[in-house]
């Protein structure tokens, strides 16, 4: 395991480091917001998450009960005509 790391380890470093650099930056500009309210900022996005994943399963619902009601009205329905024509 440690001979893969020693192999791979420029190609570590040259991944680690732009992800070090963006960590490291990030934490000033979310200092500078002052009180950030995390809690409060995730919540308001599960509800938004939330209401928009509702609102396309409320659209696309019916269409797909009337698609999938019909292929099984077509399959019960050669069945049967298969079992009248024997």
């Amino acid at each position: 395991m440690t001979n893969k790391i020693k192999e791979n380890a420029r190609r570590i470093g040259l991944v680690a480091l732009p992800v070090a650099v963006s960590m490291v930056t990030a934490i000033p500009a979310y200092a500078a917001e002052g009180d950030v309210d995390i809690t409060g900022t995730l919540t308001t996005a599960f509800t938004s998450v939330k209401s928009d994943m509702l609102g396309t399963i409320a659209a696309a619902l019916p269409i797909a009960l009337a698609v999938v009601g019909a292929v099984m009205a077509v399959k019960f329905g050669i069945k049967f005509f298969r079992q009248i024509a024997k």
